[in-house]
């Protein structure tokens, strides 16, 4: 195996280029009824919405439409865009444990033949035993994918085309916290949104997705280091969670709680320090339908390695209301979950008028979204750190040890299949153009849909 010796110097990007990538690509058959991307985290809107397409509820080793080995190991989320799945992972230097190689890797989706990569040399930092050296998961967009990686000296952002090509990479900052770099940035129009709330001074950054160049930087406070993605609502000009609204870019954190930030300008439209513990999931947008004024709620939830995990679901501020002055809003809490049903690191998932808690230790809650009452509890046991995916009628999730488990998606408790991967499994589902992603510690796995 090569030494990274020569490859010490951080803005040395090596492109290994197998298949030229071009401007060939089009709807495949068979992708009606699930998304045309995934791009980013848990896929538009961060919504974890994978269509209508149903797809086997088990299946064995031959089942899969292809598998691939990837450059290392890592726990970024497979992304999507355009017949393009991109996932980052880190190798260890061999000859000096100090230093290692991270990669971001682009395949082809129909094939999983690889396109390219681009390699990354950096120092190793350490992490805790259910992070890794490449754990942020890529964004993407029609100019091309943007990834992440940290130390406690600088977090990194790197831009690059369809194609491979470098466009640019930004210094951050540094990024100081006990477990490693795990965050994963968004996007919203030309703008690349990074949380940075971590053990030392904090903020929130937004960088020019064409130039790399910082936009707007929020200050924050400082509190536990906070690895909850940013959920972007697109507004008026768009659409997240079927609610109409001011665009805006909602963070979780224990240092602000649950925040709606103005995307423009960087300003803090709405805030509840209500969060007492640290923050991983990703917020999620429900209808708050139990009012005859509507509008929408915001959950978020906290916790701890122990279990001490409390979900907390916001009334956002109406439209053209407060949020027009100056003065930050403190929006109303429509009710609180605690340990027995909230989770910690695996994000809830809204479906009609339903809310899915799929718990670290393997208990799944659905409530009812607007309100929080408890529809049904039940036991799928394993580990989880994956957020779970709508598909096709189902709920679909991957345990920590690599068990794919199946549910019905309806107000009963019923488990529809199991597949073992038997492999580590902490990364998050992608599903695009008739296709489930699927992405262990090492390798990286697709399912086609059933035929319609």
């Amino acid at each position: 195996m090569m030494s990274i010796e020569c490859l010490r110097r951080p803005l040395m990007i090596g492109l290994l280029l197998l298949v030229p990538a071009g401007p060939t690509w089009a709807d495949p058959p068979g992708a009606a009824g699930t998304p045309r991307h995934w791009p980013g985290l848990r896929g538009e809107a961060a919504a974890g919405q994978g269509g209508t397409r149903r797809f086997p509820h088990a299946w064995d080793a031959t089942g899969w439409a292809w598998s691939v080995d990837l450059p290392g190991t890592g726990h970024a989320s497979p992304v999507v865009w355009q017949g393009q799945v991109y996932t980052a992972s880190a190798l260890v230097d061999p000859a000096d444990p100090t230093m290692c190689v991270r990669t971001l890797s682009c395949h082809e989706a129909a094939s999983g033949t690889l396109l390219w990569e681009r390699k990354i040399p950096g120092p190793v930092e350490e992490f805790n035993a259910q992070n890794s050296l490449a754990s942020s998961t890529p964004v993407a967009d029609a100019d091309g994918v943007y990834w992440l990686w940290g130390t406690r000296d600088s977090l990194r952002a790197e831009a690059f085309s369809h194609a491979g090509e470098v466009r640019w990479h930004a210094d951050l900052g540094p990024f100081n916290t006990e477990h490693g770099f795990a965050g994963s940035p968004a996007l919203w129009r030309d703008l690349l949104v990074v949380p940075m709330e971590q053990d030392g001074p904090s903020k929130v950054i937004a960088v020019d997705t064409a130039t790399g160049t910082a936009r707007w930087t929020l200050a924050r406070d400082k509190a536990r280091t906070a690895y909850s993605p940013p959920l972007v609502l697109a507004g008026d000009d768009g659409a997240a969670g079927n609610v109409a609204g001011p665009p805006q870019i909602v963070l979780g954190s224990m240092a602000h709680g649950l925040s709606g930030i103005d995307p423009a300008t960087g300003r803090v439209l709405w805030e509840r320090r209500c969060l007492p513990k640290r923050s991983v999931s990703c917020p999620v947008v429900v209808a708050a339908n139990d009012r005859p004024a509507g509008g929408r709620i915001i959950v978020g939830t906290c916790g701890d390695g122990g279990g001490d995990n409390t979900l907390v679901a916001l009334r956002a501020p109406a439209v053209g209301g407060a949020l027009a002055g100056e003065e930050t809003v403190e929006p109303e809490i429509a009710y609180q979950l605690d340990r027995s049903a909230a989770p910690y690191v695996p994000s809830p998932l809204a479906v009609g008028d339903r809310l899915y808690l799929w718990g670290d230790r393997g208990v799944v809650t659905c409530v009812t979204a607007a309100t929080g009452e408890i529809r049904y509890r039940g036991r799928v046991g394993g580990t989880f750190s994956s957020s779970p995916v709508a598909l096709g009628g189902t709920i679909l999730n991957v345990s920590a040890d690599g068990e794919v488990i199946v549910l019905d998606d309806g107000d009963a408790f019923e488990i529809l299949g199991r597949t073992t991967l038997g492999e580590e499994v902490r990364s998050s589902p992608a599903v695009a153009e008739g296709r489930l992603f699927i992405r262990s510690a090492g390798r990286l796995y697709c399912l086609a849909a059933l035929p319609e």
